[in-house]
């Protein structure tokens, strides 16, 4: 997985959530110590109290874990040394982890909290096992409340219930996916920025017909995309529509295939693909296969989150070490006959944290994380401990990222905080030329988004009893895509599939969503 993947994972591990029976606060007393720390400088340990175990559930985002029990291993034991407790981590696989905390879930296996892409395990918040957390916040967390925005706060609140610890997006703004391309190859082949569809058109015909990186075979890729139509949410974007969304439209929240501007979409798609402007195995790259094709300087463009550019960028440099290579985002194009918003849907927040009811150490657990949001905290999280991944030069910092290869995973699954709001560990990990690329990305998304009106919404019934109507999980939805981008079918034929979704589920779906919606976002 590509350096710093494992710090957003949008898009990578979404969960809905279905039902919620919502209980008052119940944040207990134990362990309270002292008054509380001022924001920014973390909670130093009691040393009259006795440290106690809290047991957490957490992503290994495909990583390797060292052997043996969590506690044995250095990077925990020292989050725990700095939070006075003791913490029993069980790191389960990233590609079923879904699976396998439902499972423990099953059997009776409840952590003191765990991690979640998304907002929350369903069972959990359906069964009321969820502990709100706006007494804990307010009493406990001063750091907390520093940090994170209010916008991801309240994503994660439902019916004034705060229901996560929400790890925000970055960058000043709720946008986390742009489209890149190699600058330096439109440049070679006379290209400009696109501020439409059809320029974007223009470009891309132009990576593909002038061979930009020189080697006299036409094997550049002009634009790249994965399975599922995925990383591509920006093409879709340009008429302000997501498959994997719902979207308001005429006093309605619906999904996102079901939108009228996907069809626009998908004939700009269809063109992509019969020009081969888009890579014809775009279906079955699989993220290894997209990313290695990234990696290699393969891809001419490439629609990706907003935090991983200067990644990207320096292993296309170091794959590409007689070129300078030069990536760099660009503004969504607006879609052809288009007014509205353009972009990726915002998120106020990418994964969360979730405390359980039955915990015996709610304040424990509150201020573990209030350390982790500290300055002190940021900095464990980013670089790790002075004297392991960084040394100090005056108030520089130094980090040594071939110690870390193998540690900040074990960190970065605790952050609150998203990569690149440390400015200081940020300093330590980029150069200057990096992090001008990164703030430049970022000025462009807090500049686009479409609205996103049901995140934290619960699983609504019509998806438990039909999951054919969800973008995830619906062969038939894709499948009605592929073929019309294929030409196998006809671009009117989107027509048709919308009234047959209607009938088959989908206006019982879009009733549950606009009922939930004007119940829970609109006062």
């Amino acid at each position: 997985m590509n350096n710093y993947v494992n710090r957003k994972w949008m898009g990578v591990l979404s969960i809905i959530v279905i039902g919620s029976t919502l209980a008052a606060c119940t944040g207990g007393t134990s362990g309270e110590t002292g008054k509380n720390p001022e924001p920014g400088k973390g909670e130093a340990p009691s040393a009259s109290s006795k440290p106690v175990t809290l047991k957490a559930f957490e992503t290994d985002i495909n990583n390797p874990i060292p052997p043996g029990n969590s506690m044995s291993i250095p990077t925990i034991a020292y989050l725990g040394s700095k939070t006075n407790t003791i913490l029993d981590v069980t790191f389960l696989s990233h590609g079923k982890y879904n699976e396998q905390l439902r499972l423990k879930m099953a059997a009776g296996e409840y952590p003191d909290f765990y991690w979640t892409g998304g907002f929350a395990n369903e069972e959990t918040l359906a069964n009321g096992m969820v502990l709100p957390l706006n007494e804990l916040i307010d009493k406990h967390a001063p750091n907390l409340k520093k940090v994170i925005p209010q916008s991801a706060w309240d994503a994660v609140t439902l019916k004034g219930q705060i229901m996560a610890i929400p790890r925000f997006s970055g960058g000043g703004t709720d946008t986390d996916r742009l489209i890149y391309v190699r600058k330096d190859y439109l440049d070679k082949v006379g290209a400009k920025i696109p501020s439409t569809s059809d320029e974007f058109l223009d470009m891309l015909r132009l990576l593909r017909d002038k061979d930009p990186d020189g080697n006299g075979k036409d094997d550049t890729i002009p634009f790249i995309g994965r399975q599922s139509f995925g990383w591509m949410e920006n093409i879709f974007g340009m008429w302000g529509v997501d498959p994997s969304a719902n979207i308001p439209y005429n006093n309605e929240i619906i999904p996102g295939y079901l939108h009228p501007n996907m069809k626009p979409a998908l004939e700009f798609i269809r063109t992509m693909y019969k020009e081969k402007l888009l890579d014809q195995e775009f279906l079955s790259n699989t993220g290894s296969i997209f990313t290695q094709k990234l990696n290699s300087g393969q891809a001419a463009s490439y629609n990706h989150t907003v935090e991983q550019i200067a990644d990207f960028q320096q292993a296309i440099q170091d794959a590409n070490k007689n070129h300078k290579v030069d990536v760099v985002a660009i503004p969504t194009p607006k879609g052809k006959g288009y007014t509205g918003p353009v972009g990726n849907r915002k998120n106020p927040f990418g994964v969360s944290t979730i405390v359980m009811k039955t915990t015996k150490h709610p304040v424990e657990v509150i201020k573990l994380f209030d350390w982790i949001a500290s300055e002190e905290g940021q900095v464990y999280v980013d670089i790790g401990t002075e004297g392991d991944t960084y040394r100090k030069e005056g108030d520089k910092y130094i980090y040594d990222s071939a110690n870390d290869k193998n540690k900040s995973n074990l960190r970065a699954v605790f952050a609150v905080t998203p990569l690149y709001f440390n400015k200081q560990t940020i300093q330590a990990r980029y150069s200057p030329e990096a992090i001008k690329r990164i703030d430049q990305a970022y000025e462009i998304a807090r500049k686009e988004g479409l609205p996103n009106p049901t995140v934290a919404m619960p699983k609504p019934k019509a998806l438990s009893e039909n999951p054919e109507l969800s973008w995830y999980s619906s062969s038939m939805i894709q499948e009605t895509m592929t073929k019309i981008v294929y030409g196998e079918l006809p671009v009117d034929y989107f027509d048709t599939f919308v009234q047959d979704i209607r009938k088959q589920g989908g206006n019982q779906l879009i009733k549950e969503m606009t009922e939930w919606y004007n119940s829970n976002k609109t006062k």
